[in-house]
């Protein structure tokens, strides 16, 4: 579940124009080339996230506290490219709202917002959960797991960021992985109420290798030429997973994306 940023990630969704391109190697292969229009969406959400509502008293207590919501304009690398990661794993929500049609309350992100300025955790950025409400037990057909892994780069060549991509939904991503992902799932699910859903959520360990789980990873850079992004569907390796997605983002002013997240 997002309990913020809803209105500006649906906003996102709304606005999504992930087009289908042609499989290669296991892999079926989607780009969407966004518009600065959905940058600015992007920048709201990730604004959003941070900067909650709160009550008079508690806003003056920030105030008085000198705390920015946002918190200091990215000053390092690894802080900007932090801060990028946060709004590109928003945008990639996204996407799984549109293309994958999962509502925004099945949706979790454990690593939105980081934690820490210096680092941004790899692995499964994104869990889409769609259980039929009517059914106990063990999965059946219908029913699906969502994992996102979700990363971008502003260099120039796109390859070391797809090797990272396909690593984390295969070598990292073991049983034991991913058990601990779902307890977390799992929380958030009791936390919304659904008891016998949120213990069901477990079973989906039984389903990792079949079309009941989905592999999404989704890449993102500067359009052509600024990086070869659009090159690397045809250097993937071949998957072994029945439902495996590359997903590209073209993103305009990525390099610079930091700065709007979090204005001088």
């Amino acid at each position: 579940m997002l309990p913020h940023a809803r209105d500006e990630v649906q906003a996102l969704a709304d606005n999504c124009a992930v087009v289908s391109l042609e499989s290669n190697n296991g892999w079926d292969v989607e780009q969407w080339h966004l518009t600065d229009d959905d940058v600015t969406r992007a920048v709201a959400a990730y604004q959003a996230i941070l900067s909650i509502s709160l009550d008079d008293e508690l806003d003056a207590l920030l105030v008085e506290l000198e705390i920015d919501r946002l918190g200091p304009p990215p000053v390092t690398k690894q802080h900007a490219k932090v801060a990028r990661a946060d709004a590109i794993e928003l945008v990639a929500a996204a996407t799984v709202v549109s293309v994958e049609q999962t509502h925004l309350d099945n949706l979790y992100m454990p690593n939105v917002p980081k934690m820490s300025e210096a680092k941004s955790d790899s692995g499964i950025d994104v869990i889409g959960v769609e259980l039929d409400p009517t059914t106990t037990g063990p999965i059946v057909a219908g029913e699906r797991l969502i994992l996102v892994s979700v990363k971008h780069t502003i260099q120039k060549h796109a390859s070391g960021m797809r090797d990272l991509l396909e690593k984390s939904v295969d070598d990292d991503l073991t049983l034991a992985y991913l058990y601990r992902q779902l307890i977390t799932v799992n929380g958030r699910m009791k936390e919304q109420g659904l008891g016998e859903g949120a213990n069901r959520v477990m079973h989906f360990l039984g389903q990792v290798g079949t079309p009941n789980v989905r592999i999404v990873c989704v890449g993102a850079a500067s359009p052509t030429p600024a990086c070869n992004l659009d090159d690397q569907p045809s250097l993937l390796s071949p998957s072994n997973k029945p439902d495996a997605h590359f997903r590209m983002l073209f993103v305009p002013g990525l390099e610079t994306l930091h700065d709007q997240l979090v204005p001088k």
